[in-house]
């Protein structure tokens, strides 16, 4: 099941700063007892005062979470239940600004359910949403807008912590960032409500390295033309950025599922929409191979699978592979979708880690990974897991490893070596899909007409399917405008082109 590449048919201040630990406030469900014992283990594990944790009362079918009702909740019970009362407690405790991260915990809803939105039109009109997605954008009015057009993140691609970029943009609808502790229900003893799962992935966390860990990235050479893309602008982006960083890399490119590899620190995969998966269920031990293979302390996972984190209860049923299995596995965090989120709204593996190899905390990763806000996005892990401790986080020369220094390179991003631009406004024609030039990447939805109406993406497509050239449609640079050309600039859609060199390069 492909159903994620439907696009379109688809501070730094002067002075002392608090610990994060002080920037943290814990949600937990009251009515669940798991709920609160994974609330107060997180609390006791980071050294976090009880009066951080905030106490919601969320009716729950089985207080033991042992089925998946408790994981959606209507949009009026969100404002009611969560939304309302957390605001409330923000302002009464004067957090507004003094909060940084929320942790969500299993038993807390991990979707708003919104009406059934016809397949073209998701990234319009769809109000289903990730419950933590919607949390970060507290005190906001874009909570419950629909569609990801209003909602490009502006803290995507940046480089600078979370922190800083909320003193330098303090009317930015992002206020926060949100992770979940979560995983199956299994308790780790008959009187212990803490699952274990959830355990392991609070100690996997805070494992001390043994050794220099694996970062696999898995991808897939049998895609079909159109799909192929996102290996090079997302895949091949990681493995350039990772190179740069002086790991342990694997690049796998054999046709087969990677499996049975040991002290992996990073990874990212196709998962089950790989042509070639192990089963359904993708992860985990399978006719004697463990798929990927065993995790070092530590470990961030993603994958591009469009449900990936659409249950943590188990027995899960299958049709696309599940982060739970991951976190089974022994990994200390992951990000996945808890719907449909089209293949333009992934959180780019580039990024996530990226910044994550390069010492940044694996919330803030994942934040600056996000393309759009308060969309079907989930972090699962300790937010303040990271590989180095706290210090100088190093500059990258070249983030996406094409050859070319970030201060001359004309799309940042996305590997272009041959900085192709066509239409000579200074970005790369493979970060640059805004051929009407007025600001960003557009779609009219499907409609070709009017022409003064027509959108980025239908442009490209009328090229494609006319057998014209035209070179600024061209954005991969093969002398044709095919298919490919269409998923990349719907890869882009809603986003600025770019970024470019760095400002005040020379």
């Amino acid at each position: 099941m492909r159903a994620i590449f439907s696009v379109l048919a688809l501070m730094t201040t002067l002075g002392c700063t608090p610990s994060p630990v002080d920037r943290i406030c814990i949600l937990v469900n009251d009515a669940s007892p798991v709920s609160l014992a994974i609330g107060e283990a997180y609390a006791e594990a980071r050294g976090i005062d009880h009066d951080r944790i905030v106490h919601l009362n969320i009716p729950v079918p089985d207080p033991a979470l042992g089925d998946a009702r408790h994981e959606s909740i209507g949009r009026e019970d969100f404002e009611l239940l969560i939304r309302q009362p957390l605001e409330n407690v923000f302002v009464e405790r004067d957090w507004t600004d003094a909060i940084e991260i929320i942790v969500t915990t299993k038993g807390i809803p991990l979707r708003v359910e919104g009406p059934r939105v016809s397949r073209p039109f998701l990234l319009r009109d769809d109000t289903t949403a990730s419950v933590d997605a919607e949390l970060s954008l507290l005190f906001s009015p874009l909570i419950g807008s629909p569609g990801v057009a209003a909602s490009p993140n502006p803290y995507y691609g940046q480089e600078i912590s979370f922190q800083e970029f909320r003193n330098r943009h303090p009317q930015s609808p992002l206020r926060y960032m949100v992770a979940r502790l979560t995983g199956y229900q299994t308790p780790g003893s008959p009187n212990d409500p803490l699952p274990r799962d959830v355990s392991r992935l609070l100690e996997n966390a805070q494992a001390e390295p043994t050794r220099r860990g694996l970062w696999l990235v898995d991808l897939d050479p049998n895609l079909p033309e159109a799909l192929d893309v996102a290996n090079q602008m997302l895949l091949a982006g990681t493995i350039g950025r990772l190179e740069g960083l002086d790991v342990r890399l694997v690049a796998n490119l054999d046709e087969g599922f990677a499996k049975d590899f040991d002290d992996i620190q990073g990874y990212v995969s196709w998962g089950s929409n790989a042509s070639r998966d192990a089963q359904p269920g993708a992860y985990g031990e399978i006719q004697g191979s463990v798929y990927p293979g065993r995790f070092a302390p530590r470990a961030l996972v993603t994958d591009l699978v469009s449900t990936n984190a659409r249950t943590f209860t188990a027995p899960a049923e299958y049709g696309q592979s599940l982060i739970a299995d991951l976190i089974a596995l022994g990994v200390g965090g992951a990000a996945g979708h808890v719907a449909e989120p089209t293949l333009p709204g992934v959180a780019r593996p580039q990024i996530l880690l990226g910044r994550y190899a390069a010492g940044v905390r694996a919330v803030e990763a994942y934040y600056s990974a996000l393309p759009y806000l308060g969309w079907m996005n989930v972090y699962v892990g300790d937010p303040l897991m990271r590989l180095d401790e706290p210090g100088e986080i190093p500059i990258p020369m070249d983030i996406d490893g094409d050859g070319q220094l970030d201060w001359r390179d004309n799309c940042r991003l996305i590997p272009n070596p041959r900085q192709r631009d066509t239409d000579g406004d200074g970005y790369g024609n493979f970060c640059d899909a805004d051929v009407n030039a007025d600001g960003r990447t557009t779609t009219s939805w499907g409609e070709s007409f009017p022409r003064s109406l027509r959108g980025d993406v239908e442009a490209i497509a009328l090229t494609a399917r006319d057998g014209h050239y035209r070179p600024d449609h061209d954005l991969d640079g093969d002398n044709k405008v095919s298919e490919r050309d269409v998923s990349i600039a719907q890869l882009l859609l809603f986003m600025p082109p770019g970024p470019g060199a760095s400002p005040g390069a020379p």
